[in-house]
């Protein structure tokens, strides 16, 4: 642990404050659609949660791609930037999809078993899930790239 602890760059650290940022964005985005979707428009809180979720993990993918993992590549990305686009956005549907099955669980437990009512129940969840969310897009999904110096050569991994 200790080791896992000092191997923590403070690149690692501004790339985590930018994903808070970011996140923070997009997860305005999910509580603001979900309010509307359970309380005005009185949705079941299970589909209003899909369809917020849905959305915020576009606006989290196109943030996250412009600020927080810029000068970052797709793992396994080759040269085609469109085959890249489309294998990026496949991975980020597939982990938010397994982080919306989370959210989902982890909201009817605290509002079913625990009687919180849906907003208070989802703004836990999404603390919950923060950590999860970010290690999944920072090993799983992206691979950092440096450019290099002039006449160093290609491109390193990180």
């Amino acid at each position: 642990m200790l080791h896992f602890i000092r191997s923590i760059s403070k690149k690692d650290i501004r790339q985590f404050l930018s994903y808070i940022i970011v996140g923070g964005a997009a997860t305005l985005v999910e509580w603001g659609l979900f309010w509307c979707f359970v309380y005005p428009l009185k949705w079941n809180q299970n589909i209003a949660l899909i369809v917020a979720y849905a959305i915020s993990t576009m606006a989290n993918m196109l943030l996250g791609r412009l600020i927080t993992f810029r000068h970052a590549r797709v793992v396994g990305g080759g040269s085609s930037r469109a085959l890249n686009a489309a294998k990026e956005t496949a991975l980020i549907y597939l982990v938010s999809a397994v982080g919306c099955g989370l959210n989902l669980l982890f909201l009817n437990l605290f509002t079913e078993v625990f009687n919180m009512n849906s907003m208070m129940a989802k703004v836990l969840v999404t603390g919950m899930m923060l950590i999860v969310n970010f290690l999944a897009r920072k090993l799983g999904i992206y691979r950092e790239s440096f450019k290099p110096a002039p006449g160093a050569g290609a491109d390193q991994e990180h």
